[in-house]
């Protein structure tokens, strides 16, 4: 007589020596339970199918035998989720498990980074020209992702004015921090 329970969500080995015996259960009780199998199978290959995932897919011109990372942005910090060495077309797809709530990732090559946020079972499609694709590039898919976008630039263009004036020969250190500082006060206006 033999007895045991298999639970949810384990995995479990069948072990003994040769000719133990262990073939010869798996093969009568598989008899037993042919039609249970057939059912059982048959559930986990339609679970299996209607898993919800979300996609992020597209391509990345001009960046043949580069390694695109898709990254989530945790609270643990940057942990790689997966890579892909581009061919020459560029192209990329990524998927990973519906999230419950909205986590953000990122798409990198080198230095340069799309951020992107997943909500749910979404598909977003990044078109990219690389090397500047950190701001040459189009998303769809997501409007959380197409604002993303538009405040990375902002960003870009509050560091490059930040910048032009830090480096203006003209400018005292007052007059400096003074432009700095309405510059970064119609930012922050701005992106309100």
């Amino acid at each position: 007589h033999l007895s045991f329970t298999v639970e949810e969500g384990h995995i479990y080995g069948f072990l003994g020596p040769n000719g133990a015996g262990k073939s010869t259960t798996m093969n009568i009780m598989t008899k037993k339970v042919a039609a249970f199998a057939f059912a059982a199978l048959t559930a986990l290959g339609f679970t299996s199918c209607n898993e919800r995932k979300f996609h992020v897919e597209g391509n990345i011109e001009n960046a043949a035998d580069s390694v695109l990372y898709f990254e989530n942005m945790g609270l643990n910090g940057v942990q790689t989720v997966d890579s892909v060495k581009l061919s020459a077309d560029g192209t990329f797809s990524f998927d990973g498990k519906a999230v419950t709530a909205p986590e953000f990732y990122r798409l990198r090559i080198a230095g340069q980074i799309i951020n992107v946020s997943v909500d749910s079972t979404e598909t977003i499609t990044v078109k990219a020209k690389y090397p500047a694709m950190a701001s040459d590039y189009e998303v769809s898919g997501s409007d959380d992702c197409s604002r993303i976008k538009e405040l990375a630039l902002m960003q870009m263009q509050l560091q490059q004015r930040i910048n032009n004036i830090a480096r203006n020969p003209q400018l005292g250190v007052d007059a400096v921090a003074d432009s700095v500082q309405k510059v970064l006060e119609a930012y922050k206006t701005d992106v309100k």
